[in-house]
């Protein structure tokens, strides 16, 4: 059994529907890095990964980049809060082996 984390990022489209953008995944199989599957072409997901995002929860100085592993699956809510881009809050799965 494998205990997965996870942050949905959703985007409003040109009819206001929320459209999944892309997911971030921490697991103990990641050694230690957020994978992101979906739109990694998307801007947004180009930005995270090359100028990483804030540290809100602890406001810790320096940014946050997804090797940073589980801190940065929980601050990604803090920084994706707008009408346009959201972010879930962290969410859990077990999944089987």
């Amino acid at each position: 059994m494998i205990l997965t984390y996870f942050v949905d990022l959703y985007e409003l489209d040109k009819y206001k529907h929320q459209k999944k953008v892309a997911t971030f995944k921490f697991s103990e199989e990641t050694l230690g890095t957020v994978q992101i599957e979906g739109a990694t072409d998307h801007p947004a997901i180009d930005n995270i990964v090359r100028e990483g995002i804030l540290d809100y929860k602890f406001a810790r100085p320096g940014r946050l980049y997804p090797y940073d592993g589980m801190s940065f699956l929980e601050n990604l809510k803090y920084c994706f809060r707008s009408g346009y881009l959201s972010a879930t809050d962290v969410q859990q799965k077990t999944l089987d082996n």
